[in-house]
């Protein structure tokens, strides 16, 4: 039994010190990984860590007994340097409009056995259509995972090197028109002679793990712990007139969301699982990037902040101020109001700006 012991000790110790490097000299150095350059993340600001006092302020009397203050401890952390703006956040909506198009558009080819050669919708086809520019990894993934999904063409490659067609001049034959036409709203929904796209189709699908609950149990598989979720993505532009009912905003509702002047103004009508999925496809967008880039680390996930971080950044370091400027005045010496708010009973235009 010893010489048993003996011997596997002595095969353990052999493989262990055939996986140094030729230049450590036998000490221990570590695994060296990818060169890594951090970067400050685009349009965002450091937030320095520190600790604050984080609760209510002293004139909130009741909160104060329900919630008293107490001191909290944050690290450092990027963060917007302002909300994400309608811009940015179209920026998300077309792209989930674009890829499920693009989707609809390579399923279709697919059923009626069209490839990039045949034009028309078949530019359109999954880039396997034509298996001989595909590298072995690509073909052992497409022979081996193909079709092991709900629909079957889960893990097939969109071919996004040809843009697409959205003026129905233009569009090349009747399937891509075919498609198209399932994205609008049907024709006895339209006015005006203006056929509008149906947002409910623009869901954005993602999946992430629940890490929490495999924590807490420690027996459950992989898969029991990722969680799946289909968001509709376009932000509910109605909120402009049900949270202002007796004001006039029906041009806000029509224009805000969409029209260029109002660009750089901050989305609205976004709810918290939409702002999530934002942040997921922010994080995917930018690996994506990082991807093709060679040798380029992933970025850490973008996500809400904490409502410890939000109060944090928001103090901007002065403790027990009333307001981030630091006094208790809602109104400069030149008698502006200092921020975007409801001042003066739920005046709104007290400020000389109707909206921000």
């Amino acid at each position: 039994m010893d010489m048993k012991k003996f011997i596997l000790s002595t095969v353990l110790l052999t493989l262990l010190a055939s996986c140094g490097s030729k230049n450590d000299r036998g000490e221990l150095v570590g695994v060296k990984g990818k060169k890594w350059h951090p970067e400050k993340p685009y349009g965002m600001e450091l937030v320095p860590g520190g600790a604050f006092i984080m609760g209510k302020a002293d004139d909130d009397l009741a909160g104060v007994h329900d919630a008293p203050a107490k001191t909290v401890t944050v690290r450092a952390f990027y963060m917007d340097e302002t909300e994400i703006t309608n811009s940015e956040y179209r920026q998300f909506v077309n792209w989930v409009r674009d890829s499920i198009v693009r989707t609809k558009l390579a399923i279709l080819a697919d059923e009626v056995g069209k490839v990039p050669d045949d034009g028309g919708i078949g530019e359109f086809a999954f880039k396997d259509a034509d298996t001989a520019n595909m590298s072995v990894y690509e073909k052992y993934m497409f022979e081996n995972y193909t079709g092991l999904g709900p629909t079957g063409y889960e893990g097939r490659k969109l071919n996004k090197d040809v843009d697409l067609i959205y003026d129905t001049e233009d569009y090349p034959d009747e399937y891509y028109t075919e498609v198209m036409d399932t994205m609008y709203l049907p024709l006895e929904e339209s006015y005006n002679g203006q056929r509008t796209w149906d947002v409910k189709k623009f869901q954005f699908q993602y999946t992430y793990m629940d890490i929490q609950k495999a924590a807490k149990n420690r027996n459950l598989k992989r898969k029991d712990v990722i969680v799946k979720e289909q968001i509709e993505v376009y932000p509910d532009t109605t909120t402009w007139i049900r949270d202002f009912a007796y004001s006039y905003n029906e041009p806000m509702h029509n224009d805000y969301f969409w029209h260029e002047a109002y660009s750089d103004y901050p989305v609205v009508g976004v709810t918290w699982k939409q702002a999530k999925a934002f942040c997921q496809w922010r994080t995917l967008y930018k690996n994506s990037y990082q991807k093709s880039r060679k040798g380029a680390q992933l970025v850490n996930s973008f996500r809400l902040p904490s409502e410890a971080e939000w109060e944090y950044a928001a103090r901007g370091g002065l403790q027990a101020a009333t307001y981030p400027w630091g006094d208790f005045y809602t109104k400069s010496d030149r008698g502006c109001f200092m921020a975007n708010f409801k001042p003066v009973r739920g005046d709104y235009a007290a400020d000389q700006a109707l909206y921000t």
